[in-house]
């Protein structure tokens, strides 16, 4: 093994960089070949995983949030080599879907055992992801964490719930249509819809509970608009992955999902912000090998 250690040291509001002496200790101790690359700005990720593959690296390691392990995912895609994850960042979404402790010693170990599988990889909008995207409300939450929360003192599903009473205020929904492998249409006014390899994302909140990372589909969940109150009521439903049983709530899977909107909206992959009013996802089945316990 010839492993990169890719470390976003401002993932977890600094969890990355206090975690760099630890992995540093397991790794050397285990006699492994590795480099650890600290990224210095957004992008630093993919490019320095790129240079990791041409420099003949076949293991590349994120340690950092969703975010960072996207970035790693879109220098990596398609080249013969193996993910690991040590997570350090707020949500930790991949990392749940991967089964990976939250312990840095423990990750490490996983990834030094040497156990792989393969996941699915999906693409959309020029970007490769590996758990989950959001459209919508729930992605517009994602963009008030990133740019109101960074450094408030909670993380996780409690982050979530905060940043979606600040959306609450300001959000406004479009007309969407979905079409999922070319037959199946669904129109409506969402308030999100998620398209997801994973079952979670914002930080442990099971949104598409039985998605199964290896099946060469999409799961994907389309919730129509509510009103503020009626957010807030269901919430415990989707906390808990009960909202499957929700009349506003639709359920399909897919190899392939087009998504129209009636105007640009935010969406978020992996956890990372961005906005369009036109998606084409397509999936590679098997597209990642990864290392899990």
């Amino acid at each position: 093994m010839r492993a990169k250690v890719i470390v976003n040291p401002k993932a977890g509001r600094g969890k990355a960089e206090k975690a760099i002496p630890v992995i540093r200790k397991v790794f050397a101790s285990s006699k492994t070949e590795f480099d650890i690359y600290v990224t210095k700005e957004p992008g630093d990720a993919t490019n320095e995983a790129k240079r990791a593959v041409q420099q003949g690296y076949d293991v590349v390691i994120s340690a950092g949030g969703d975010g960072t392990a996207n970035e790693v995912v879109n220098g990596i895609a398609g080249y013969d080599v193996t993910l690991g994850v040590i997570p350090c960042g707020s949500g930790n979404d991949l990392a749940i879907s991967m089964e990976i402790p939250r312990r840095i010693e423990d990750a490490c170990e996983v990834i030094l055992r040497g156990n792989t599988r393969v996941r699915d990889l999906g693409r959309v909008i020029d970007r490769y992801f590996v758990n989950a995207v959001g459209i919508g409300f729930d992605a517009a939450v994602a963009k008030t964490v990133n740019e109101c929360f960074r450094s408030f003192p909670v993380r996780g599903i409690p982050l979530y719930v905060l940043a979606m009473f600040k959306t609450l205020l300001q959000y406004k929904d479009c007309e969407a249509c979905v079409t999922i492998d070319g037959e199946t249409t669904i129109n409506l006014h969402p308030l999100l819809i998620a398209v997801g390899i994973g079952k979670t994302y914002g930080g442990g909140i099971p949104i598409v509970p039985y998605a199964i990372p290896d099946d060469g589909l999409y799961d994907v969940c389309t919730v129509e608009a509510l009103g503020s109150f009626e957010v807030i009521s269901k919430l415990p439903k989707a906390l808990k992955g009960t909202h499957v049983s929700d009349p506003k709530a639709r359920f399909i899977r897919g190899k392939s999902v087009s998504i129209q909107l009636s105007a640009a909206m935010p969406l978020h992959i992996d956890g990372e912000v961005f906005e369009a009013d036109s998606m084409e996802f397509s999936i590679i089945p098997g597209g990642l090998q990864v290392f899990h316990p």
